[in-house]
């Protein structure tokens, strides 16, 4: 037996209880989930990523401000102050208070520190401004600020914008020397005004707004969940309305799906359901006629030979020549039996090629050999009919891609059937068409022709003329010239008799190597 004739077994489909199953309006929550997830963690990185620079700017340009108005502060004290006069340094400290609580607008962009410190000794520092009077937590602040950028060495940074961090929060500051331009009969002490801006108030804004932000992504989150459920429902719906309809096809109920499906995708699913359902209804209903008629055609014969059987055994036929002529009704109803089955077998393989689960062996062939080939095979029943066949063949060096077996079966199936109907001859005209591309097979005969009652469904399987045997053998003929990728056709001739066309294309040289190479591997 061959290998190609060995069907594997299929295994009925298991349905996987471990696999997880997602409803489909959880796969549109976590989609949805994602894309805030997304759109909240790029707002986050984004804002993290310019929030910096965005108030260190700011910072610089609060402190510009005011450290222009100091400059200017400084500039004055340090030309215009007269120091001519017996002034101690508290005078000049008073002076500086003065100015300073003076000056208000200074005090609207940046805290402003006015500070003495001798450099070297560490615990030499005393704020003159802002005083404990003004404010306790100011002034204790303050003396930290200012006690920070000592021991960063800040002080001597005059007029850099620098940075320090005090308990988590960056400081932004400037410090100022105030000086004078003069002779002095006393020693003046080194007076330093620290500009600075806390920049913790905008920190705290960006958390708020963090903040927000994440309650807005939850809130989000939780109208996400009732959206998915209220547009997935109809999707649903109509998922399970098609997982109904393929359950009935499974069952055997082939009634198309009606009603509205929620998409054009599930319309278009359903649709193509529809007509899949058709299909399988059609095929189905072929099949059952199929068997039901070649259940009849087999019972035929068998019966003739279970009667001549029986008949020989209780010896019904007396004489010899009864029994040779039951013999012959045996022998001849097999030789149908066996011609009926071999074609069943073939038209059943030609149906499983077609749906792809059997391939067809085919190979370079010779289409003048083939029409030789043929001919030598039914020139017997034509002698033995006393019919004559007529040849007119033009095929030299012509080439087709195909199951020889096959092709012959065909071409013996309509030989036989223009033989049984003919008067005196049947004509075989072998010749490629005009452009070359088919070889065109012409077999036609004399005698009455086709009905028009059998010509309608002459390619039908089951379906028989007057004197026909099984009604297999055409349609066998029309599935194996299909599967070569040919046309058949049968038609009344107006002189009279019947005509077969079967047109297969040929194969051009430059393919013709390639394809045997394909074939052997």
């Amino acid at each position: 037996m061959s290998s190609s004739s060995v069907q594997p077994q299929r295994k009925r489909p298991v349905r996987n209880k471990s696999a997880i199953r997602i409803p489909i309006s959880l796969h549109f929550f976590v989609a949805e989930i994602l894309v805030i997830l997304v759109v909240v963690g790029t707002m986050y990185f984004y804002i993290q990523s310019i929030v910096s620079s965005y108030i260190e700017h700011e910072c610089e340009e609060r402190l510009e401000t005011a450290v222009s108005s100091c400059l200017n502060f400084n500039e004055a004290f340090r030309t215009q102050i007269d120091l001519s006069d017996d002034r101690s340094n508290e005078n000049i400290q008073a002076y500086l208070l003065n100015s300073i609580a003076s000056a208000a607008d200074l005090s609207n962009q940046a805290s402003i520190a006015l500070y003495t410190y001798e450099e070297g000794f560490p615990d030499s520092m005393q704020l003159l401004w802002p005083s404990p009077d003004y404010s306790v937590s100011y002034y204790n602040s303050t003396c930290g600020v200012i006690n920070a950028v000592i021991a960063e060495g800040g002080h001597r940074k005059i007029g850099s914008t620098e940075k320090i961090e005090i308990d988590g929060s960056y400081i932004y500051y400037r410090s100022l020397k105030i000086e004078y331009e003069g002779d002095l009969s006393y020693d003046l002490d080194n007076y330093y005004m620290l500009v600075y801006v806390n920049s913790r108030s905008y920190y705290s804004f960006t958390a708020a707004i963090m903040v927000a932000m994440i309650q807005a992504a939850f809130i989000s989150l939780l109208i996400a969940a009732v959206l998915s459920l209220i547009t997935t429902y109809p999707l649903l719906r109509s998922t399970r309305k098609l997982s109904k309809f393929a359950g009935r096809i499974a069952k055997g109920n082939f009634n198309p799906i009606t009603g509205h499906l929620v998409s054009r995708e599930l319309s278009g699913l359903g649709d193509v359901m529809n007509q899949m359902a058709y299909k399988l209804e059609e095929t189905d209903v072929e099949q059952k006629t199929f068997f039901q008629n070649a259940s009849h055609e087999l019972r035929t014969p068998l019966m003739s030979i279970q009667g001549y059987a029986e008949g020989i055994k209780c010896g019904v036929f007396e004489d010899e020549k009864s029994k040779e002529d039951a013999v012959d009704v045996i022998i001849a109803e097999t030789e149908r039996l066996s011609n009926l089955v071999e074609n069943l077998l073939s038209i059943s393989k030609m149906d499983m090629s077609r749906s792809g689960s059997y391939e067809v062996q085919k190979k370079l062939i010779d289409v003048e050999k083939l029409c030789e080939t043929v001919i030598d095979r039914v020139r017997g029943n034509f002698i033995h009919m006393d019919k004559d066949i007529i040849n007119d063949i033009f095929c030299e060096d012509l080439y087709i891609y195909a199951n020889e077996n096959d092709l012959i079966r065909c071409l013996e199936n309509i030989f036989s059937n223009c033989l049984r109907y003919c008067s005196t001859s049947v004509k075989f005209v072998c010749k490629p068409d005009k452009e070359k591309q088919y070889v065109i097979f012409k077999i036609s005969d004399d005698g009455p022709g086709i009905s028009e009652e059998v010509l309608a469904h002459l390619f039908e399987r089951f379906t028989k003329g007057s004197d026909g045997k099984h009604g297999i053998g055409l349609a066998l003929a029309k599935a194996i010239v299909e599967e070569h990728g040919g046309q058949i056709i049968g038609y009344n001739r107006p002189e009279g008799g019947a005509c077969f066309e079967i047109a297969l294309p040929l194969t051009e040289r430059i393919n013709q190597f390639t394809m045997i190479n394909k074939n052997r591997n």
